[in-house]
């Protein structure tokens, strides 16, 4: 099977101590990594989500202010009919 290396080369040599280092080093540098990309994701997820509540307040202030003008043609309707109501008496 083909390693990759170049036929008859020797192999390095390990040293006492330096791979588990080195693979330790690794590991480490990757989870700061992947950590700061949550840290990231989280705080998206924070602004994102205060956003949406933001945008549901607002649609809950424009559906009171909607309501309050629907009562208020209403009332001018039942006005009206009662004014037609008493002319045509």
């Amino acid at each position: 099977m083909p390693t990759g290396l170049h036929p008859g080369a020797p192999s390095r040599p390990a040293l006492p101590g330096k791979p588990a280092a080195s693979r330790l080093a690794g590991l480490i540098a990757s989870l700061l990594l992947c950590a700061c990309g949550l840290g990231d994701a989280g705080s998206s997820a924070t602004a994102a989500a205060k956003l949406k509540a933001q945008e549901a307040e607002q649609a809950r202030a424009a559906q009171a202010g909607i309501a309050s003008q629907l009562d208020a043609a209403q009332q001018q309707a039942g006005q009206r009919q009662k004014d037609i109501e008493a002319a045509t008496r």
